[in-house]
């Protein structure tokens, strides 16, 4: 039985809760093509937790899989599961929004209801978190920048399908069909212009990530 998940997942800071949902949550975040943050934060994790440990994205050092499960007008771009430095290579399809995160924490305890995982993952941001982001498109910083905004959002409630080869190197009917909510910072660039880009993550010591980008004509 399952008592307690925790990873930590280097690309941005998200307390994602797995539980009961009884509560009814609304996000405030701006909407970008008819979904607010928080949906495309959930969109977000569908993708990550479904790739198999050996093309996930979040596990690859060198840009190689960062094509994986890519489908629809927002492109996601991984972290580094359990921290660290990395630079990638990737091509991402002309007229793409490009979709990150900080880090990320996951959590399993289903004796809890949704409002304390909620303000559970409230109170796992310190305060000064904000301080500790930084990121940069081709050397010009885009935190806060109302184009390119860095933006905390909880999630709505959502599920997740797991591979049998899974990157918790657990039991897919352990995973599979917990009511996930996720809290976070995130940041959803606009469709970039034809050509090379460089982007580049940092949250303090714990992750530093750095894309290539080459956006195709």
């Amino acid at each position: 039985m399952l008592k307690k998940i925790k990873h930590v997942i280097a690309a941005g800071f998200i307390a994602s809760i797995l539980s009961t949902p009884n509560v009814t949550y609304a996000d405030a975040t701006p909407a970008v093509l008819g979904k607010t943050i928080g949906e495309w934060s959930a969109k977000w994790w569908q993708w990550a937790l479904a790739a198999s440990a050996s093309s996930n994205p979040m596990i690859d050092n060198t840009g190689a899989n960062c094509n994986v499960s890519q489908k629809g007008p927002v492109w996601f771009l991984a972290g580094v599961w359990g921290g660290g430095t990395v630079e990638r290579n990737c091509t991402v399809p002309n007229g793409k929004y490009i979709f990150n995160a900080f880090w990320l924490n996951s959590i399993d305890t289903p004796d809890l209801k949704e409002a304390n995982w909620r303000q559970l993952a409230n109170d796992f941001l310190p305060p000064s978190i904000g301080g500790d982001l930084e990121a940069t498109l081709n050397g010009t910083p885009i935190i806060f920048n109302p184009q390119t905004p860095i933006i905390r959002s909880q999630s709505p409630v959502f599920t997740a399908k797991f591979p049998d080869e899974n990157i918790f190197e657990l039991p897919t009917d352990i995973l599979t069909g917990f009511p996930i909510v996720s809290d976070g910072f995130w940041v959803m660039l606009p469709p970039l212009d034809p050509g090379l880009h460089v982007l580049n993550f940092r949250a303090g010591t714990s992750q530093n990530i750095t894309y290539h980008l080459t956006v195709a004509d």
